[in-house]
């Protein structure tokens, strides 16, 4: 993986040498992962298997800030654990040696950063929801007056592609997020510069690596219910209401299995785009065909 192709790679190369980075060294990946997705999982379902009274929280709103700092903890574990991948795969690719603790160190010296990069890119996906609220609002007022079915269908639709279009754009665009900030040491607002100046130009094939990686992540919920035999309590309102509280926890346990796999693999990608896109940016591409050129 040290060497980089001297033209850009496209959507399916992409992925072939994502998924051949993951399977060269997955007896590292895979338990990396599970170290942080472990707890990030556990502090992600407890507020999910609890159910707080509507009245209860009217009578005491401060009831519900413990399940959001618990969340909130799922979502620093998750960070965590996409920093550590991304500088496993950073030494790995570099035929450097990399270890869970030392790949860990690295992840949280980055945290700060990665927690700081990652509400700045939240505060930018609100920011671009609201600016469609207000043509989605008047489609809405829309579909609730059409006269036929049609009409309501179609403007459903067109709100449904306006809404996917602002988090496509806004997952493509802060995709290099991890690597920019966890890899190579910057700053939040610089590492989202960083990653906007790299997918600029290429934003169709991050895009359509985006789809397809986000699609295996979302994979090991789907594949977790399915083998359970509970597909149709996958969008309950209370899973764990509806199907009982210890399959409900055996289920996210299994689907923990599948991510120990799937994120990895998701960053693998990530990190192959990465440097393609890090390589034509910088000219490395240039350089490394000078080097071969003089022997």
């Amino acid at each position: 993986m040290s060497a980089i192709p001297l033209r850009p790679l496209d959507f399916g190369e992409v992925l072939d040498l994502g998924f051949g980075l993951f399977r060269r060294d997955y007896r590292l990946y895979m338990p990396l992962a599970l170290v942080g997705l472990v707890p990030a999982m556990v502090a992600t379902v407890i507020p999910t298997t609890s159910e707080i009274d509507p009245e209860t929280i009217v009578a005491d709103p401060g009831a519900v800030l413990p399940f959001f700092g618990l969340m909130a903890v799922g979502m620093v574990f998750s960070l965590l654990t996409w920093g550590a991948l991304a500088t496993a795969m950073d030494d790995r690719m570099g035929d450097r040696p990399a270890s869970i603790g030392s790949s860990y160190g690295r992840a949280l010296a980055a945290l700060p950063r990665l927690a700081a990069a990652g509400a700045v890119a939240l505060v930018l996906l609100a920011a671009a929801i609201f600016a469609l609220t207000i043509p989605m609002v008047a489609l809405a007022a829309f579909v609730a007056r059409a006269a036929s079915f049609a009409s309501a269908l179609l403007s459903f639709l067109v709100i449904l592609a306006m809404a996917a279009a602002v988090v496509g754009w806004w997952a493509t665009h802060i995709f290099m997020l991890v690597p920019a900030t966890a890899v190579e040491g910057r700053g939040p607002l610089a590492g989202l510069r960083r990653s906007f100046g790299l997918v600029r130009g290429s934003r169709m094939r991050t895009f359509f690596v985006v789809v397809v990686t986000w699609f295996i992540s979302a994979m090991p919920g789907v594949a977790a219910y399915a083998f359970a035999g509970s597909m149709g309590d996958l969008f309950a309102a209370n899973p764990a209401q509806t199907i009982g509280l210890v399959r409900f926890w055996v289920i996210q346990i299994v689907g923990l299995g599948f991510q120990s796999v799937t994120t990895p693999l998701l960053m693998a990608c990530a990190m192959v785009l990465f440097t393609d896109l890090k390589a034509r940016s910088e000219g490395t591409d240039l350089k490394a065909a000078a080097r071969a050129m003089a022997g």
